[in-house]
């Protein structure tokens, strides 16, 4: 059946009370899951977070992707197609914590400092020399959801992060699961 066109004017009264029905309801009622609204997020924030390595995540954004699935893993597109190293992969056979992690352009060592145990070096290597230098470490895992990390300037092909040894991203790290990316 083929729709009927309808006069400037002339529109169904039903076809109104619908429209200023839903209109009401947005104005009422924004999106909820559960009591916590759920803020909207655009294509460009999400492109933005996944893309500058010194913009730091908004609550907004944390709220958005802690509970839409859909965003967590445009996310994850994101930022896997945007990562020149690809996904840093984990020994196959790791079933414990892990301490390496390779990729195509990276090499990723957690080591222990020497000076304080209380602390970790998270060295990365790049396999060329004159390959771009990578700008930040993003983590992703189900108790984590997606960690950034800003990258200083590599040194001699080698980039240097000291972060706390009890720290989630340290953690996510050691977790053969979670899927990192240097960017």
């Amino acid at each position: 059946m083929k729709p009927s066109r309808v006069e400037p004017g002339r529109e169904s009264p039903l076809a109104e009370a619908v429209f200023v029905a839903l209109e009401t309801l947005e104005q009422v009622a924004p999106e909820k899951r559960g009591d916590i609204p759920m803020p909207r997020i655009s294509f460009d924030d999400l492109y933005r977070f996944a893309s500058d390595p010194d913009m730091t995540m908004s609550e907004e954004l944390r709220l958005g992707l802690a509970n839409d699935p859909r965003l967590r893993a445009d996310l994850h597109r994101l930022i896997g197609r945007s990562a020149p190293g690809g996904l840093l992969l984990a020994a196959a056979a790791s079933s414990g914590t892990i301490t390496t992690r390779h990729g195509t352009s990276f090499r990723m060592i957690l080591r222990e400092s020497h000076a304080d145990r209380s602390q970790i070096y998270v060295v990365i290597t790049l396999a060329a020399k004159s390959a771009a230098p990578p700008r930040a470490l993003f983590v992703i895992n189900e108790q984590a959801a997606c960690q950034k990390v800003p990258l200083p300037s590599p040194l001699n092909g080698t980039v240097q992060l000291l972060l706390d040894a009890d720290s989630a991203i340290v953690a996510a790290l050691r977790d053969p699961a979670t899927e990192v990316f240097v960017q």
